[in-house]
């Protein structure tokens, strides 16, 4: 077995997670690079904290119009 035959599992699962942060935060009026902070340790913690006590812009602005 190589070592190398972990990196696509890698990658796989690199996308799998991010994308749905990814759309969650376009959504929501965030801007979507900041999904990638679920590549590192801990960075699912933080966004998921951002997510559920932030104000989302996306309401925000709705109200205004």
């Amino acid at each position: 077995m190589d070592d190398f035959e972990i990196v696509p599992w890698l990658i796989g699962a690199a996308i799998f997670i991010v994308v749905p942060f990814w759309r969650i935060f376009a959504r929501a009026g965030f801007k979507p690079v900041f999904s990638l902070l679920a590549l590192i340790p801990g960075g699912i913690l933080i966004l998921l904290w951002v997510i559920a006590f932030a104000k989302w812009p996306a309401f925000t602005e709705e109200k205004k119009e």
